[in-house]
């Protein structure tokens, strides 16, 4: 069946409707998700995780998509640092509302790796990449 002026002016009209069907719920799912601590942002599984590392604390903040504070009770993470083939691994617990946190002493440079994975009851349930500036 040949593509006649009227054919290709509906096929254009249907995918332009479809398009725009689609803003709205585009527009609903874009969010900010800059720093609220000064860390780094990485997203998992509809969830924010902001790491900021210092010499002396590594701390995850977690938030949901709307950025409101997801309670981190029950859950545990493990940071593995990375520097030239050296791998430290760091245990964080829940240290109030939506942190979870480790204190100690730390040996820090911007480039390093670190990756993160979350645990809730024992589950893993994100994993993410850093690279530390």
């Amino acid at each position: 069946m040949p593509i006649t002026p009227t054919r290709r002016w509906l096929c254009h009209g249907i995918l332009a409707a479809t398009v725009l069907a689609a803003l709205p719920a585009a527009a609903q799912h874009a969010h900010d998700h800059k720093p609220k601590h000064g860390g780094i942002v990485r997203e998992a599984n509809d969830f924010v995780y902001e790491l900021k590392a210092t010499p002396t604390a590594i701390t995850v903040w977690v938030t949901d998509e709307a950025n409101k504070p997801v309670a981190t009770t029950g859950s545990s993470a493990k940071l593995a640092l990375i520097d030239s083939g050296q791998r430290t691994e760091v245990a964080l617990a829940p240290a109030g509302d939506n942190r979870l946190a480790a204190n100690g002493s730390f040996v820090l440079r911007p480039g390093m790796g670190a990756l993160l994975e979350v645990s809730v009851g024992g589950k893993t349930v994100a994993k993410l990449r850093y690279t530390l500036k």
